[in-house]
């Protein structure tokens, strides 16, 4: 089950290297689910990846064994604890961590995806949010770049990924009328 500590923003990896050194057990992975973007730089875009969400980390371990790390992390020096809900030790939910699986695969990267814009939809074509039918809070085409909402610990958070748009048609000049399907296409609410 996947736990999530809190930690101060732009500190995620190092938050994560010392627990992963100081706390946690082999058999008990501490990581940083990440966000692949490109980044313009003189002229050339370059991937690079950063946190997917600012601010935590994550970690793998039993429902068993959840309490006793609690203890190991407040017992170090580290000023981190595993979330509560109510004051309760609270795992992601099932659904939120098969979800975030099946975005990040092994390695916890959500891959830059691309696809094209008909009107205010967009058809997701390839990346870790291949046939996304979600909204899009916002689109940068400048900077590929979206803003979506995505499920944690049962609320809705905001977060970026990269989108790159390839091409960009209107439904009149789309072919047929069988490639225009809104059921298989995000909506964007905010250009």
């Amino acid at each position: 089950m996947w736990y999530v500590i809190q930690t101060m923003k732009g500190k995620e990896y190092k938050a994560a290297e010392e627990v992963r050194c100081d706390v946690a057990a082999e058999d008990e992975p501490v990581f940083v689910f990440e966000n692949e973007m490109e980044y313009k730089v003189k002229g050339s875009w370059i991937k690079d990846t950063n946190p997917f969400f600012p601010g935590y980390i994550f970690v793998d371990i039993n429902a068993e064994k959840a309490e006793d790390f609690d203890y190991r992390l407040r017992k170090e020096k580290h000023p981190l604890k595993l979330l509560r809900v109510d004051d309760i030790i609270t795992p992601i939910k099932p659904e939120e961590e098969e979800y975030l699986s099946r975005l990040g695969g092994e390695e916890h990267i959500v891959r830059n995806s691309e696809g094209y814009r008909v009107d205010d939809m967009i058809e997701i074509t390839s990346g870790s949010f291949k046939g996304w039918t979600g909204e899009i809070r916002k689109l940068d085409r400048h900077k590929r770049r979206a803003t979506i909402c995505v499920t944690m610990m049962g609320r809705e958070v905001e977060v970026n990924i990269g989108l790159e748009i390839v091409k960009s048609v209107s439904k009149d000049e789309l072919e047929t009328a069988d490639e225009f399907d809104t059921e298989k296409m995000a909506k964007i609410v905010k250009a």
